[in-house]
């Protein structure tokens, strides 16, 4: 089970994230924003609630979704800090060419901050 330490992708300080949210995030910041908490007194196979009122198990993958994938969601919120902490982020976190594709194509439709722009082209180019 895991807890939200920072608020992230719609959960605030305290919630329980799903397990394949949170090791994606633990991966995707170097500072972490979850943190693993011992399991809780629910006997495992129970059904739990996350905050956004969707029934899922813990083990249990979205749909289409390949494992280890980084939802679009969680690139969208990558993309929601200040353009100076993205910058940095970006400098220092193990993304993939489709993530900074997606990453890139997220900041044109939004914000399109040249300094985040050109922080991720310069990650594409590498």
């Amino acid at each position: 089970m895991y807890k939200a330490i920072k608020d992230i992708g719609g959960y605030r300080i305290g919630d329980e994230v799903p397990a394949s949210k949170a090791e994606l995030w633990l991966e995707m910041y170097k500072e972490p924003h979850v943190e693993k908490v011992i399991e809780s007194a629910v006997p495992k196979g129970e059904d739990k609630q996350d905050p956004k009122g969707d029934s899922k198990k813990d083990s249990e993958e979205d749909p289409g979704k390949k494992e280890g994938s980084i939802s679009d969601d969680i690139l969208d919120d990558y993309l929601g800090r200040n353009q100076s902490v993205v910058k940095k982020n970006l400098s220092e976190d193990k993304l993939s060419k489709n993530q900074l594709k997606t990453l890139l194509k997220f900041e044109e439709k939004g914000k399109n901050r040249p300094l985040v722009l050109n922080a991720i082209k310069e990650r594409l180019n590498k």
